[in-house]
């Protein structure tokens, strides 16, 4: 078979698309494929390697979890362990190998997963071993990735080695190795991760820039200490050694591999710590090239008799006792498999090549990879196949060859950074990972379409049938609220109820109540304004509508005198007074915290400094009270519970759940608690069969009647839902420049959780849930809110966007009807809210 060109077809896919993405599986040049019969012999009678094959699209980059940069990859069985930057903060994503899905996620500063408070650790050797790439290890379901922690801050006591499991991230052993100095204010001794497989977890602990480094060997399975070495980083196994190098003349980069001057190579039995051997007794330097088997390549000078300046030279050792197995024509830019193969390049341009057992015998082959005038190096050896990179003046090219430098097949354009029998990671567009199938020896198959249908989006007119303003502007012509903000809108059947600070008197809350086709206002209750008996209205900022008698009723909190307190219920219709109910008289004061069709609660604050409060539950029908329980407060109400937190004060005097409890609506006993199983557990939505709880060590989605657990999430800061089927929830830290959040879905279904963790919605803001969608602001670097670019968006629970032209902000959908706001919260004492809203007719 002679050379043959790469389909035209896959070529003009890839340069129409821009040439960003590996269906530069184009090549853009010839590439040669010799046929057994023309292929130069492979040494000691081996056979040729059959090609690894590439599809022509990704499945997957790591722009699609966030990432701005990436920084390392793993392939394990059929998943990815991903690590990079994540703007500013380092990220841990372990996916679906094929999907890219994440299945968890971790970053710098979140909490572990069962951790008791630990957190990730952020900066060089955190999230990736010795080599670059993230650590995991084991087989099967039982397989963990490793990662460095913090202890709880902000002491952050200790600093150590975790072992996650590779299924949920849940934290399987944790081992501190690393206390702060005590006295002066320099920093702490540092921890870094090296490298990992079943026999030994091995880290480093380091004082300043590298001064006084320790290799510590853990246990894999229980995270024991095994052995220590003082001296240096032993970072690469090779059979029942692990070999490294001294710190040398300055300390190693974030990666091991990189020349340093100096320095000694050394070698320790795996299993005791043993020195098996130095360097350092034969060679004046030694630097650690490529290890694999039973031997390793070494750069080292050596002293010349009657010369100033040493012989540097390239010496093959064996692995266990450092013999010196031979000297080679000096080797440089070498890769390996860690098992079987090293390959370099030599200074002449050739392949060289050596195989473990052979006694350190190296074979060159006669003829270049690309042609005489090019130098190259090796990027990558897999089972065989070595792939190498050309390094002319442009853009270099890649191939994949033999030991005998006979092409294998072609090969994308960019990097290789991970390869598998399944799939191959390259490096595309600045700093991207992009993953496509692979395949031994045939075309692997392609990625599959999404299997669900992304749903229809609802058809929000464009033109509003009218808005609500709190500075209304001449043109268009927008009602007047007569608030200073929106804080509150609720539809309800053809009612919007909406609520809000006076304009002309700020610490005056209003309640209107207006026609959700035309906008005319039915009525309007403020703080203050009487109800009937000597009550007036006390708090109407909340916005609860219940049924019940056959119409709608808005409950507001009512005060009279003596010191009476209590809730009052206001017909929709016209505002009038339905029932009032007196909760207390002079002995306490009243919250209305949870309302629903069948109950509503309250907190009862004691007037006596230091008293206990208390929850008290009403019937919404017969306002008859059921039960009353102290030192709870009501989160929420319906569908026969009642769910109520128990709080309590930290060390700083700080409140933090304690515990959050079910009671049954009708009799008060409690059905599930949550404080035995979570950590400050702490109710962030409840609605639609499903409750998503907070607690110190991330989300957990649970059946809302039973309180068993559906699924655990990352650490979420609010969750929104309208009782539908999806949730959205939003992840992420707030940074020195504000949230750095993403959504994350969750979809409750015949009683099991789907969740979703979007980590490409980095970019976007304001989440909010509409029926079997949910919304987001997309507003570009520099555009304030309401600026010129902004964009309100419409997604489903896949992150697929549905629409991105809605005329607003969705704040609640239903009966017909849209409500949509602007983007722009207006942050003030007394509550955070809108400028104002439009209502819009939904058809579909």
């Amino acid at each position: 078979m002679g050379c043959r060109l790469l389909p035209k077809s896959n070529r003009a896919r890839a340069m129409a698309a821009g040439a960003v993405l590996l269906a530069v599986v184009a090549v853009l040049d010839a590439v040669c494929v010799l046929g057994d019969e023309a292929a130069a012999p492979l040494p000691d009678g081996e056979r040729r390697p059959a090609p690894v094959r590439f599809g022509e699209s990704p499945m997957w980059t790591t722009r699609d979890l966030g990432m701005v940069e990436a920084a390392g990859i793993g392939l394990h069985g059929g998943t990815a362990v991903v690590a990079g930057d994540a703007g500013g903060r380092d990220r841990l994503a372990v996916t679906g190998l094929r999907t890219g899905e994440p299945r968890w996620v971790l970053e710098s500063g979140e909490p572990l997963l069962d951790g008791d408070g630990a957190h990730a650790d952020a900066g060089p050797g955190a999230l990736r071993g010795a080599m670059g790439e993230p650590l995991a290890y084991g087989r099967g379901d039982d397989w963990s990735v490793l990662v460095r922690y913090a202890g709880k801050p902000p002491q952050q006591a200790e600093t150590g080695v975790a072992a996650l499991s590779g299924e949920d991230g849940g934290v399987r052993w944790k081992r501190a190795l690393a206390r702060p100095g005590s006295g002066g204010d320099g920093p702490g001794p540092r921890v870094r991760l090296l490298a990992a497989d079943t026999r030994a977890i091995l880290a480093s602990v380091e004082a300043e820039r590298g001064a006084r480094p320790k290799t510590v060997a853990l246990d894999p399975a229980t995270g024991r200490v095994l052995w220590e070495h003082e001296g240096g980083w032993a970072y690469r196994f090779a059979g029942d050694a692990v070999l490294g190098e001294t710190r040398g003349e300055q300390p190693p980069a974030e990666r091991l591999g990189p020349r340093r001057t100096g320095t000694d190579v050394f070698a320790l039995d795996v299993r005791s710590g043993r020195m098996l051997w130095d360097s350092g007794d034969v060679f004046d330097s030694a630097h650690l090239d490529a290890v694999a088997g039973d031997t390793a390549v070494v750069d080292v000078t050596e002293p010349e008799p009657g010369r100033m300046l040493p012989d540097y030279r390239t010496v093959l050792l064996d692995s266990a006792t450092g013999r010196v197995r031979g000297y080679a024509d000096r080797l440089r830019d070498c890769a390996d498999d860690g098992r079987t193969l090293i390959a370099c390049s030599t200074l002449h341009g050739r392949l060289a090549t050596v195989r473990s057992g052979t006694g350190g015998k190296v074979f060159t082959a006669e003829t270049p990879p690309f042609d005489e005038r090019t130098s190259f190096r090796v990027s990558s050896v897999w089972r065989d196949r070595i792939f190498v990179t050309e390094q002319p003046g442009g853009l270099p090219r890649q191939a994949m060859v033999d030991r005998a430098a006979n092409r294998l097949g072609p090969v994308p354009s960019d990097g290789i950074a991970a390869l598998s029998p399944d799939a191959a990671a390259f490096e595309v567009d600045d700093g991207d990972l992009a993953v496509v199938p692979a395949a031994v020896g045939r075309k692997p198959a392609e990625a599959a379409e999404p299997a669900e249908p992304a749903p229809r989006p609802p058809g929000i007119a464009t033109a509003p049938l009218w808005r609500a303003e709190v500075e209304p502007a001449p043109d268009p012509p927008g009602r007047d609220t007569g608030l200073s903000r929106v804080i509150d809108i609720e539809l309800a059947g053809d009612s919007v109820v909406y609520t809000g600070p006076r304009r002309d008197h700020d610490e005056t809350d209003t309640q209107v109540v207006a026609d959700a086709g035309t906008g005319k206002v039915r009525w309007s209750v403020a703080e203050g304004a009487p109800l009937g008996g000597g009550a007036e209205a006390a708090d109407v900022l909340r916005v609860r509508v219940v049924s019940a008698g056959g119409e709608r009723l808005s409950l507001v909190r009512y005060r009279a005198s003596g010191g009476a307190e209590g809730v009052a219920a206001l017909s929709l219709d016209d505002g009038g007074v339905r029932w009032k109910k007196e909760v207390v008289r002079g002995d306490g004061f009243v919250s209305l915290a949870a309302a629903g069709d069948e109950a509503f609660a309250v907190e009862i604050s004691s007037a006596v400094r230091g008293g206990e409060d208390i929850m008290a539950v009403y019937a919404t029908g017969t306002r008859r009270e059921l039960w009353r329980e102290r030192g709870m407060t009501p989160e929420s109400i319906g569908g026969g519970l009642v769910l109520a937190a128990e709080t309590a004060r930290d060390e700083e005097g700080k409140r933090k759940p304690r515990d959050l409890v079910a009671y049954g609506t009708a009799d008060g006993e409690p059905r599930w608690r949550l404080g035995d199983r979570y950590r400050e557990p702490g109710l962030l939505y409840d609605g639609g069969g499903a409750a998503v709880v907070g607690t110190a060590d991330g989300g957990a989605v649970l059946d809302r009647a039973t309180g068993r657990e559906l699924a655990r999430t990352v650490r979420l800061r609010r969750c929104e839902g309208d009782g539908g089927a999806l949730i959205v929830c939003e992840a992420g830290a707030v940074g020195a420049t504000g949230p750095v959040g993403r959504a994350v879905t969750v979809r409750v279904r015949d009683g099991a959780a789907r969740v979703r963790d979007l980590l490409e919605t980095g970019s976007l803001s304001l989440y909010g849930a509409a029926g079997d969608w949910f919304t987001a602001v997309h507003r570009p670097d520099g555009v304030r809110p309401g600026g010129e670019g902004e964009r309100f968006l419409l997604l489903d629970a896949a992150g697929r966007r549905v629409s991105d032209g809605l005329p607003g902000r969705p704040a609640t959908i239903g009966g017909g009807f849209a409500v949509l706001t602007p983007s722009e919260i207006v942050h003030r004492v007394g509550g955070s809210g809108v400028r104002g809203f439009a209502v819009h007719r939904v058809r579909g």
